[in-house]
């Protein structure tokens, strides 16, 4: 091999892919740009959205998926690292669940008994359950591709993560558009589609993202 010939197959073993937080940052902003769009364009923005943020059931819609999907991605980026599964901590995940329990059972409690049903199933329920899941998918596969470049040691735990922020984020965007402003619906469906989500993605995880 000639001289000029290894020093150029040396270089090209030195360059390394772009940072992991170069590339998720850009593809997660894509991913949620389309969720918004989407939910936009297929389904509308509620009509009262900006007069529903004046009211403080309404807007934990937005407070407790922002929470759950910004703790699933931070998660998602400490995980990519070698040493990730000895520094993450779970906890914080519990104080926005925390917080929603807590909702449910104020909801309860100040909903009267014959309202009760009516909130919890709603108008939209089925909307909810298959809307957040579809739109999870960009967003998750974001956060998966993104974890990729990286080297984790807990695939598993790191499809977890994936599979909060991603359907945190894109539960945040159906919320443009639901008009389900009680605690007993958001809490009972936006949970369970995230938690649908993310129990995929760590399944997902556990295979994709295995060295």
């Amino acid at each position: 091999m000639k001289t000029d010939d290894l020093i150029s197959a040396l270089a090209a073993d030195s360059r390394t892919e772009p940072p992991l937080k170069a590339f998720l940052w850009p593809a997660l902003a894509l991913a949620l740009a389309v969720a918004v769009l989407a939910v936009w364009v297929a389904l509308g923005f509620r009509d009262d959205l900006l007069a529903s943020l004046g009211d403080p059931f309404s807007v934990m819609r937005f407070v407790l998926t922002a929470a759950l999907g910004g703790l699933g991605v931070r998660l998602a980026l400490v995980l990519a690292r070698p040493e990730g599964r000895s520094l993450a901590r779970l906890w914080p995940v519990a104080v926005p669940v925390a917080a929603a329990l807590g909702l449910l059972v104020l909801a309860y409690g100040s909903t009267p008994a014959e309202g009760r049903q009516m909130a919890l199933v709603g108008k939209t329920m089925t909307t909810c359950l298959v809307t957040i899941p579809l739109l999870s998918v960009l967003p998750v596969a974001a956060i998966l591709a993104g974890l990729r470049r990286g080297a984790t040691t807990s695939p598993a735990l790191a499809g977890f993560a994936a599979g909060l922020g991603g359907s945190g984020l894109a539960a945040m965007a159906y919320a443009l558009h639901c008009t389900e402003d009680s605690p007993l619906f958001y809490v009972t469906w936006y949970g369970l589609a995230i938690g649908g989500v993310t129990l995929a993605a760590t399944l997902i995880g556990a295979r994709v993202l295995r060295w």
